[in-house]
C-alpha cells in the first residue's frame, strides 16, 4: 500500500483502555466503599481536595485522548481530497494554514514541514504537562496528610505523657492513659487515610496519562 493512502486510525483502542480502567476503578471503590468511607471521614478536607484533583484529572486526560479525533479526521479528509471542515484544526492548525484546502494543496519543504512537526510535538508534550503536575500534587497531599497526621499524633504522645499522674492507681491510671490514646490513633487514622487516597489516586492519573501519551505518540508518528 502507498504511504499516501494509509488512512490515520482514530485513538480508539487508548480511549477504550481508559475507560475500562476507569470502569474498574469505579467499581473497586463501590466494593470497598464501608472501608473507603471510613477512612474519608478521618480527614474529610483533604481528602476531598484529593478526590476533587483525581476527578480533574480523569476529565482532562479523557479531553486529550478526545481532541486528537477531529485532528486525525482533517487529516484523512486532506490526504483523499474530501471536503475538510470549516473549523480549522486546534493541533494542525499552522499545517492547516500553509497547506490551503485540499483542492489546492501547497508543497512544503522539508524544513518548514520539519519545523511544523516540531512545533506540534511541542504543544502536544505541554499538554501533558497538567497531569504530570497533578500526579506530583495527589503524591504531595498524600504525604502533606502523612506529616500531618504524625504531628497531631506526636503532640498527643507528648500531651499524655505530661498528664500521667504516678500518684495514682495503677488502674485509674490505665483507665486515663487508655482514654488519651484515641488522639494519637484519629492522628495515626488521618496519616494512613490520606496517604491512602493520594497514592491512589496518583497511580489512576499515571495510568490515564501514560495511555494518553501513548494516544498522541501515535498520532504524531
Amino acid at each position: 500500500m502507498a504511504q499516501d493512502s494509509i488512512i490515520l486510525e482514530q485513538p480508539k483502542v487508548h480511549l477504550v483502555h481508559m475507560t475500562v480502567f476507569t470502569i474498574v476503578v469505579a467499581l473497586l471503590g463501590v466494593i470497598l466503599f464501608p472501608a473507603l468511607k471510613t477512612a474519608f471521614e478521618a480527614n474529610p478536607g483533604l481528602n476531598a481536595l484529593i478526590l476533587a484533583v483525581l476527578l480533574l484529572g480523569i476529565v482532562y486526560a479523557f479531553r486529550m485522548v478526545l481532541r486528537l479525533f477531529p485532528e486525525v479526521n482533517w487529516v484523512n479528509s486532506f490526504k483523499f481530497g474530501e471536503p475538510v471542515d470549516e473549523t480549522p484544526p486546534v493541533l494542525l492548525g499552522p499545517m492547516a494554514t500553509l497547506l490551503g484546502d485540499a483542492s489546492n494543496r501547497t508543497t512544503l519543504s522539508p524544513q518548514t514541514m520539519r519545523s511544523l512537526l516540531d512545533s506540534l510535538a511541542s504543544r502536544l508534550d505541554e499538554s501533558r504537562d497538567l497531569l504530570r503536575y497533578l500526579v506530583g500534587l495527589l503524591i504531595f497531599l498524600g504525604l502533606l496528610g502523612t506529616f500531618w497526621g504524625l504531628l497531631v499524633t506526636i503532640r498527643s504522645v507528648s500531651d499524655i505523657i505530661g498528664s500521667l499522674d504516678v500518684g495514682n492507681d495503677a488502674a485509674s491510671m490505665f483507665g486515663a492513659l487508655t482514654e488519651n490514646l484515641k488522639h494519637p490513633l484519629a492522628g495515626m487514622s488521618t496519616s494512613f487515610s490520606t496517604s491512602l487516597f493520594g497514592l491512589a489516586s496518583s497511580l489512576v492519573i499515571g495510568f490515564l496519562d501514560l495511555q494518553a501519551g501513548h494516544a498522541q505518540n501515535r498520532f504524531y508518528n
